[in-house]
């Protein structure tokens, strides 16, 4: 029975596969993210030591509602997470040196089976 357990506990777990990603190497140059559910434009600025991420985002069950993220990033940062009315989706905010990244990545369950 526990062997069950475990191996439907691992089924349910989630993978990622189709990333898609863009990089930011400048201060105030933005750049687009195209997803199935969402359309992201992406900026950030320099603050202090970190640099000041904005990320506006649209829907498609509401594309004329936008949405707007805003986090700081040290060097070596990286949060990844889902957004309200993206579903499948993880999204990855990173910074290495100068460089920005944003990647986007398809999550999918699978079920146990008999």
């Amino acid at each position: 029975m526990k062997t069950i357990l475990t191996a439907a506990a691992l089924a349910l777990t989630t993978t990622t596969a189709n990333a898609d990603t863009v990089t930011l190497t400048r201060a105030n140059a933005g750049t687009t993210l195209h997803e199935t559910d969402a359309d992201m434009s992406v900026y950030w600025v320099e603050d202090g030591d970190a640099y000041a991420l904005t990320a506006t985002y649209v829907t498609g069950e509401a594309p004329a509602d936008p949405a707007r993220l805003r986090m700081h990033l040290a060097d070596g940062d990286a949060v990844t997470f889902g957004l309200p009315g993206v579903q499948d989706r993880v999204f990855t905010f990173g910074r290495e040196g100068d460089t920005v990244s944003v990647r986007s990545a398809r999550v999918s369950v699978d079920y146990a089976s008999k």
